[in-house]
This record gives C-alpha cells, sequence and structure tokens, in this order.
C-alpha cells in the first residue's frame, strides 16, 4: 500500500463467522453437553453459561484448565480478526479500528501510536462482532478503573499465541509499572529492533 493512501484506510471487513474462529472453535467442544454457543452475546457471557450448565463450578481443577484454553482462544481469536506483526497491512487495519488517524505509512509509526491507545481488549474483540466503534479511555488509570470495575473485560496478559499487535495493546491492569512505560520497555525495543533488522535483511542484495 503506497503512502499516499494511508490516511484513506479503513479497517479491513470482519472474516465471516465460521466454525474455524477460535472461539467458535473452543466453544464446539462442548456440544455434546448440549451447550450452543450465542453469537450474539459476549465470549465470557458465553464462557460463564458453559460453566453454569456445564456443572463444573463445582470442580475447581477443571474450571481451571478450562480457563487456560478460553484465554487461549480469546488471544487466537484476535490474531485471528487482526493477525500479528507481519506485515504493514496488519498494523494499519488495527489503526483504523481503534480510530487512529491518520493512519501511519510504517510500521514503526503504527506500533508507537497504537502503543499510545488505552483500549480495552476485550471491548476491541466486541466492538468486531457488534459494529460499534470501541472506547479509547484518555489515560490509562483511567482504562485499569473500567477494566477492574467491570466482570469480564479483562484480556489475559499471558498466552503462548499472543503476537507482536496485541502485545503493543496490553497493559498492566492489576500490578501497574511505575515507571516510564515507553523507555522502560526492554522487551518493546527488542521487537522494535528485531524487525528493523528483518526488514534491512530482507531489502539487502
Amino acid at each position: 500500500m503506497s503512502s499516499s493512501l494511508a490516511g484513506d484506510l479503513t479497517p479491513s471487513p470482519i472474516p465471516s463467522p465460521t466454525m474455524t474462529a477460535p472461539l467458535e472453535d473452543f466453544f464446539a467442544q462442548f456440544a455434546t453437553l448440549g451447550f450452543a454457543y450465542n453469537q450474539n452475546s459476549t465470549a465470557h457471557n458465553n464462557f460463564a453459561r458453559l460453566r453454569r450448565t456445564s456443572g463444573w463450578n463445582s470442580d475447581p481443577a477443571t474450571i481451571a484448565s478450562l480457563r487456560v484454553d478460553f484465554n487461549d482462544a480469546l488471544v487466537q481469536q484476535f490474531n485471528f480478526l487482526f493477525g500479528t506483526d507481519s506485515d504493514l497491512g496488519a498494523w494499519q487495519n488495527l489503526c483504523g479500528v481503534i480510530d487512529i488517524t491518520p493512519v501511519p505509512d510504517t510500521i514503526d509509526d503504527c506500533t508507537r501510536l497504537v502503543w499510545d491507545a488505552n483500549v480495552n481488549i476485550v471491548d476491541l474483540l466486541e466492538s468486531m462482532r457488534t459494529g460499534e466503534p470501541v472506547h479509547k479511555f484518555a489515560t490509562l488509570d483511567e482504562l485499569r478503573v473500567y477494566t477492574r470495575k467491570n466482570k469480564g473485560k479483562m484480556f489475559p496478559k499471558e498466552s503462548a499465541y499472543t503476537g507482536g499487535l496485541l502485545k503493543e495493546l496490553l497493559r498492566e491492569i492489576i500490578n501497574p509499572y511505575l515507571g516510564n512505560r515507553r523507555n522502560g520497555s526492554a522487551k518493546r525495543k527488542g521487537r522494535r529492533a528485531r524487525r528493523r533488522a528483518a526488514a534491512a535483511a530482507q531489502s539487502s542484495p
């Protein structure tokens, strides 16, 4: 995509709901229990209903294992909808969805602006289902208060499936880091350095 078109970029269409979508795949496992995934309800409401109807609430070990699988499905759903950090188009699409305008024409600029955007990731996924715009909080503290106050708004912080796009949106909600976020993020700097190195290697003869 040329830089002249970047400012006019609109979000890519939502993938059509199919059984290949990670959340649907997760809930489809329990169809034999009589559980039917409701696409018109939130993922967390579906999960709460699964817990009630399955009778597993009295089995902490099963619920803990189920929670891990559900969290992985949430992360994979994000990747399914937005991609990872493999190309500029994925970053630009994410910028468009969270209303970053004008949409940048470089990965580094996209990364910087996404990092500065305070959005609840559960709400971001829901916005792709409902078509409603996702709310951007003015400060990280406002996002923390909202996330803690509203049940089911906490997105899993640790998952083997977490890609680069998602890492730029994840925030410390329970145990906030009190230092300088950007300068204090060694992992973030490392990811950017690796991306630059990979781009340089691809452009060299």
